[in-house]
């Protein structure tokens, strides 16, 4: 009876992380590519981007003229540019134009704050670190980023699944009510684990750990 309890529990989580969009920003192709397969395995929906342009283009936070041409981003995925909801944003620190950072202080200041924003570098900067951390972002990962980094991250997923950008009223009430039904799910069987007689292990928050 257990085992089929968390088998369902299991099944559950699995339902909901396959719900979530998250924006992967990097100007390396081979970063942009391990990342993106990370996310897939495990079970995110990914959109990857190339620079900090191209992702305020994909959130609508980029200034475009009527009359000049642009490109349109060459996406990871058949996504049309206008998306509907984004979950989580992992921009690398270190890009070329608009910065990881910068792309965090845009974020942050748009309709769009309440989304998580994680920041990576190859480069174990202090002073970079504490800055990205004031300005509003979730964690800080070191490059390569792991599979173990991204499980840790899926708590900040559960915290904006509601956040919508601006829609139709009775839209965004539907919307709540059955992402409500769902974290309500969650809330429930984190409840339950948190009763059991064997305690579980607590992972460490990356921002947390101390940086050698």
């Amino acid at each position: 009876m257990e085992n089929s309890e968390e088998a369902r529990e299991l099944k559950t989580e699995e339902k909901i992380k396959h719900r979530f969009h998250v924006l992967a920003v990097d100007d390396s192709q081979i970063d942009r590519k391990l990342l993106e397969r990370l996310l897939t395995v495990s079970s995110y929906q990914v959109t990857c981007v190339e620079s900090g342009d191209k992702a305020l283009e994909y959130l609508g936070l980029l200034d475009i003229q009527e009359d000049n041409e642009y490109e349109t981003p060459s996406l990871s995925t058949a996504s049309k540019p206008q998306v509907s909801k984004i979950n989580l944003i992992i921009t690398d620190y270190n890009m070329p134009g608009i910065t990881g950072y910068d792309l965090l202080k845009r974020v942050k200041d748009s309709s769009w704050k309440d989304v998580p924003v994680v920041v990576m570098s190859s480069e174990n900067v202090p002073s970079r670190i504490n800055k990205c951390m004031e300005g509003g972002a979730e964690e800080f990962l070191l490059k390569p980023v792991t599979l173990s980094d991204l499980s840790k991250l899926h708590s900040n997923l559960l915290n904006s699944i509601t956040h919508y950008p601006p829609c139709d009223k009775d839209e965004q009430e539907d919307q709540d009510d059955k992402e409500d039904a769902i974290v309500n799910s969650v809330v429930n069987s984190n409840k339950r684990k948190a009763t059991s007689s064997e305690p579980s292990e607590r992972r460490p928050r990356v921002k947390e750990l101390h940086v050698a």
